[in-house]
């Protein structure tokens, strides 16, 4: 709180100066600190710096630093972050791009990072776009303390999941793959629908809303890899949730829309029905993914089963079948399939390039000719 006075206070000594904040996007008391790395563990108690740039330790882009119990939102032109509270009960760092043209008319995007869960990076990705589109960039960062595999991956409606019996692979020294047999996966119960983490984004978004005096009613929100896993499943189980927009990118597993497999792999054991199905394909769900993360992409993590490589060895196949899986469902159930594909030729797990690839088919009337759409 005492961060935010003076914050205040410098911001109306700019005011009455005759100082514009857009041309001024100068805080001389905001404190950046390291991301989470291999010598930070707790950025609130991290070493802190008065400037923006690179840490001297590990060379890692520094990031703001908000005080940990404040939840006020005052959103800035440029880039900064503010906390939020979860449905969980827990408090996490938004990470957000204002541009500078900003006005109550200004659309809404909200990213949702992979299992790096950097989402200051994919905030920074985005700014360029946000700036050229005039799009409001907000990215929550979940970490992984309170969220993991199945709190984040899944959405949260398992309240945990185990993989045992499993061997790894590894490239360049890191694992990119578990494999395992399908009955080594030891799931949890279902949790109640309030807990999930799709209830976060709508949230997110109305608190926004608010602060800003946006006149927006919908938002649009892309994810990749573990992000694109979480986005999916958000078109299956939340259709009626505020986005107007899904974009799931590069995801490495997929909840296919049937009742053959209990969750995560299908539908059964849940509290969906058949019926629910004709609001969940009237979403407008993107699936969004790169031609060459194929089963030799090495970026990334897959999980791979004998279930699962029945879909596709790589994200790009696996994508394919989720999709392909799905429109002839829709057609046998004689409903509305809004559901589309892209590929997005010459690029693998990169979501740098994925998240260009999407901010051009969100917002850029002329659809690049490197994006594929795929209708069959």
């Amino acid at each position: 709180m005492e961060l935010l006075m003076k914050k205040i206070i410098f911001v109306t000594f700019l005011f009455l100066s005759g100082f514009s904040l857009a041309d001024n996007n100068v805080f001389p008391y905001q404190q950046y600190v390291c991301p989470p790395c291999y010598h930070v563990k707790d950025i609130f108690t991290a070493k802190t710096y008065s400037h923006d740039g690179q840490c001297p330790v590990c060379g890692m882009d520094l990031i703001e630093l908000n005080e940990p119990n404040d939840t006020s939102i005052d959103l800035h032109p440029g880039s900064g972050n503010f906390n939020v509270k979860t449905v969980k009960g827990t408090v996490i760092s938004v990470f957000y791009h204002k541009p500078e043209k900003f006005d109550s008319s200004s659309k809404i995007l909200l990213v949702i990072p992979g299992a790096g869960r950097n989402a200051w990076d994919y905030r920074d990705t985005w700014v360029e776009a946000s700036e050229k589109y005039n799009v409001l960039v907000l990215s929550p960062a979940y970490d992984k303390q309170h969220y993991d595999y199945a709190a984040y991956h899944l959405g949260g409606i398992l309240d945990k999941i185990e993989f045992t019996n499993y061997t790894v692979n590894k490239s360049e020294g890191r694992v990119n793959k578990y494999r395992l047999d399908d009955k080594d996966i030891i799931k949890g119960k279902l949790t109640q629908t309030n807990t999930w983490i799709f209830n976060d984004f709508d949230s997110i978004f109305d608190q926004v809303v608010q602060a800003v005096g946006s006149k927006q009613q919908t938002y649009d929100i892309f994810g990749h890899s573990a992000g694109g896993q979480i986005l999916h499943r958000m078109a299956i189980f939340r259709p009626d949730s505020k986005a107007k927009r899904i974009v799931a990118s590069n995801a490495g597993t997929y909840t296919l829309s049937n009742f053959q497999y209990d969750y995560p792999l299908g539908l059964s054991e849940t509290n969906l029905e058949e019926a629910m199905l004709k609001d969940v394909f009237a979403t407008n769900l993107i699936l969004l993914v790169g031609e060459e993360d194929n089963d030799q992409e090495t970026r990334g993590t897959m999980l791979h089963t004998p279930i699962l490589d029945k879909q596709g060895l790589g994200r790009l196949a696996r994508g394919e079948f989720f999709y392909r899986e799905a429109k002839p469902q829709a057609k046998k159930m004689n409903v509305p399939f809004a559901w589309h594909f892209y590929k997005v030729k010459g690029v693998g797990h990169e979501y740098r390039k994925m998240s260009r690839a999407a901010a051009n088919l969100l917002y850029d009337k002329k659809v690049h000719k490197g994006i594929v759409h795929v209708s069959d």
